[in-house]
C-alpha cells in the first residue's frame, strides 16, 4: 500500500544529476563490464586523470545493474529495486524488534510504523541508494541479533564491512556490534572477517573514485596530499567545514523547510529511543547504548567530514542518518506499550501513523518541485544541443548535460566545466572532446572567442542561452 501511494504521488521522471549518473553507470557495468563513470568533473580529471570511477561508493551501482539489465536505464529500474528492498526492510525491522523487545505486538507496531517512517517513503521512486543502504544496515543488525559464536561473529563482520561498499558512514555502526559480540568472538571472528572483507572486497572496488571540490571527503585528502603543508591544509579544511555546519544548523527552520523538519524528527526519534531503551532487559539495553554511541560517532563524522543540512545535494544530512532511524524506532516502541490499555496504545500508533504520512507527503511534494525545476532546465538544454551536435555523433562533450548523457549513452559528459583559462588548457591536454557547451554568461567565454581550437556552430542563433563550440584540435 505504501509503495502504491508513493508511486501515485511521486514524480515519474529521472531528473536529478545523480540519478542520471547511477543509471548510466549501471548500463556501463552491464554492457562494458566497467565501473568507470560516463560523467566527469574537470577538477577530477585534472587531479585523477582519465578514466576513473564516480565519486560515490560502488555498492549501489553493483546492486542496481541487474534491475537496469531487466528494465533498462529508467526510473522503473531504480524503483523496482527500492520497492523490493523496502518490503524486505519491513520484515527485517520486525525481526529486529522481535529480538530486542521479545514482544509480538511491539514487533508488529515497529514494522507497521516503519512502513511510514520518514524519510523512507520519499525515496521509493528516486534512483538513489537510500533504501538499499537502509536494507544493508538492517540486514547486518538482524543477523547480529539472531545468534552467537565465533562463526556467527565472522559472518557479522563480513556484513558490517560490506556496508561500507554502499556508504562509508555505515562503519559508524561498530559500537552496536561491539555491544552484542563477546570479546572472544570479536577477536577471533568479527574483527578478522571485517578486516579481510575491507581489504579484499571493499578497498579494490572503491579505488580510483572521482574527487569533487564540493565534497569534503575524499577531495580534501587529495588536496592535502598535494599541498606543501598537508596537515595544516587538512586541519583548516575540516575546521571550516565544522564552522559552516554549525552555522547552517543554527539557521534551521522546520516550519518552512521539509529537510529541517525531517532532521528535527530524527532528533526527536533519537530522544525517544534513549528514553524507551531504559525499560529493556540488560542485554538488549546494551545494544541500545551501542546504538546511541554509534549515533554520536556518526554525528561527529557528519559535523567534521560531511554536511548537516542545506548542502550536499538532496538532503545530505538526512540521508546519512536515515539508516539508523528504523533501529531508533524499535527502541522507541516501549514508550507506546507502557499504557495498560490497548485502546490507548492503538490510538497513539494511529496518531503517529498519520503524522508520519503527512511528513512523507510533504517530502514527496518537495522532491517533485525540485525534480520539476531540474528537469525543465535539463530537458531544455538536452533538446537544444541535440539539434546541433547529434549529427556529428560525438563521443565526449564538455557540458552540464545530465539527461543528454543518459539518453545518448555511451556519450561521455564532462559536466563540471573549466572554471578559468588554466583549467581549460589543462582539460585540453588531458582528454579529447568533441564539443564544449557553455551558458552564455560563463566566465570562460572570452577565452573561446577567436580561439583557433574552436568554432561556434550555433552563432547564427542570436541571444542563444547555450553557446555550442566544436573543438577542432
Amino acid at each position: 500500500m505504501v509503495v502504491f501511494l508513493a508511486r501515485r504521488e511521486a514524480s515519474p521522471q529521472v531528473a536529478w544529476p545523480d540519478e542520471c549518473i547511477y543509471l548510466a553507470g549501471a548500463r556501463n557495468l552491464n554492457e562494458r563490464g566497467t565501473l568507470a563513470t560516463n560523467f566527469y568533473l574537470t577538477y577530477s580529471i585534472l587531479a585523477r586523470g582519465y578514466p576513473h570511477r564516480d565519486v560515490h561508493m560502488p555498492g549501489y551501482l553493483l546492486s542496481l545493474a541487474p534491475f537496469v539489465r531487466a528494465l533498462g536505464p529508467t526510473l522503473a529500474a531504480g524503483a523496482a529495486q527500492n520497492a523490493t528492498l523496502f518490503v524486505a526492510c519491513v520484515a527485517l525491522v520486525y525481526s529486529i524488534a522481535r529480538s530486542l523487545l521479545a514482544d509480538d505486538l511491539g514487533a508488529a507496531i515497529a514494522a507497521g510504523l516503519f512502513a511510514l517512517l520518514p524519510p523512507f517513503a520519499g525515496y521509493l521512486f528516486v534512483v538513489y541508494p537510500e533504501i538499499v543502504v537502509g536494507f544493508v544496515f538492517l540486514a547486518g543488525i538482524a543477523w547480529l541479533l539472531r545468534g552467537s559464536g565465533t562463526l556467527h561473529a565472522a559472518v557479522a563482520g563480513v556484513l558490517f564491512a560490506l556496508g561500507a561498499l554502499f556508504r562509508e558512514t555505515l562503519l559508524a555502526a561498530f559500537p552496536i556490534y561491539a555491544a552484542r559480540i563477546s570479546r572472544r568472538d570479536m577477536l577471533r571472528g568479527f574483527l578478522p572477517a571485517t578486516l579481510l572483507t575491507l581489504l579484499v572486497v571493499v578497498a579494490p572496488l572503491s579505488r580510483d573514485r572521482a574527487v569533487h571540490p564540493n565534497a569534503l571527503y575524499p577531495s580534501v585528502f587529495e588536496q592535502a596530499k598535494r599541498s606543501p603543508r598537508p596537515v595544516k591544509t587538512l586541519v583548516r579544511a575540516l575546521r571550516n567545514n565544522v564552522r559552516q555546519n554549525l552555522q547552517l544548523a543554527s539557521q534551521a527552520d522546520p516550519w518552512t523547510s521539509a529537510e529541517d523538519a525531517t532532521l528535527l524528527f530524527l532528533a526527536g526519534l533519537l530522544a525517544a529511543a534513549a528514553v524507551g531503551a531504559r525499560s529493556l532487559p540488560p542485554k538488549e539495553r546494551r545494544v541500545a547504548w551501542g546504538t546511541l554511541a554509534s549515533m554520536a560517532l556518526l554525528s561527529a563524522a557528519v559535523l567534521v567530514l560531511y554536511v548537516v543540512r542545506a548542502r550536499g545535494g538532496v538532503w545530505g544530512g538526512v540521508r546519512v542518518y536515515m539508516a539508523w532511524a528504523p533501529l531508533l524506532l524499535v527502541f522507541s516502541v516501549p514508550l507506546l506499550l507502557r499504557s495498560p490499555s490497548r485502546l490507548v496504545t492503538g490510538a497513539l500508533v494511529a496518531v503517529l501513523a498519520v503524522g508520519f504520512a503527512a511528513m512523507d507527503r510533504r517530502q514527496v511534494r518537495f522532491f517533485n518541485h525540485y525534480k520539476k525545476t531540474d528537469l525543465e532546465d535539463q530537458r531544455r538544454n538536452e533538446l537544444y544541443i541535440a539539434g546541433y551536435i547529434d549529427r556529428y555523433r560525438p563521443q565526449r562533450i564538455v557540458s552540464r548535460s545530465f539527461t543528454y548523457g543518459l539518453s545518448h549513452w555511451p556519450v561521455e559528459v564532462v559536466w563540471s566545466l573549466p572554471a578559468d583559462y588554466d583549467e581549460l588548457t589543462g582539460l585540453e591536454q588531458a582528454i579529447a572532446y568533441d564539443f564544449l557547451i557553455i551558458h552564455e554568461k560563463h566566465p570562460i567565454r572570452p577565452y573561446l572567442i577567436q580561439n583557433p581550437r574552436y568554432v561556434r556552430i550555433n552563432k547564427d542563433h542570436k541571444g542563444a542561452e547555450f553557446l555550442v563550440w566544436k573543438r577542432l584540435f
